[in-house]
């Protein structure tokens, strides 16, 4: 997946939330959170790069998910308090995330 999809797509953002959310039948929530950990750092990132990094991920493991699945399950996260966010992650462009200290 080209990363630039999302940097040149102004106000990309994200309105599906996670408990309307389906999970193809080859994937649990514990196996994507995996996954988004693994692309996720200690120091802050835009919210559209862990996306992109994410959904790149997924296809390599030949996984049907998309940017908006994982916009909201960042989202949950960040609101669950399993992760560290700053600004409205729901604006992937203008918001960031980072594993929690």
């Amino acid at each position: 997946m080209d990363e630039r999809l999302f940097v040149d797509t102004p106000g990309t953002d994200c309105t599906l939330r996670w408990e309307d959310a389906l999970l193809p039948a080859s994937l649990s929530e514990a196996d994507l959170d995996r996954i988004i950990f693994a692309e996720m750092t200690f120091q802050l990132r835009k919210t559209a790069l862990v996306i992109v990094k994410t959904v790149t991920r997924c296809e390599a493991l030949g996984l049907p998910v998309d940017a908006d699945l994982i916009g909201a399950r960042l989202a949950a996260l960040a609101e669950a308090d399993r992760i560290d966010s700053a600004g409205d992650i729901r604006k992937w462009r203008y918001s960031e995330v980072r594993l929690k200290d």
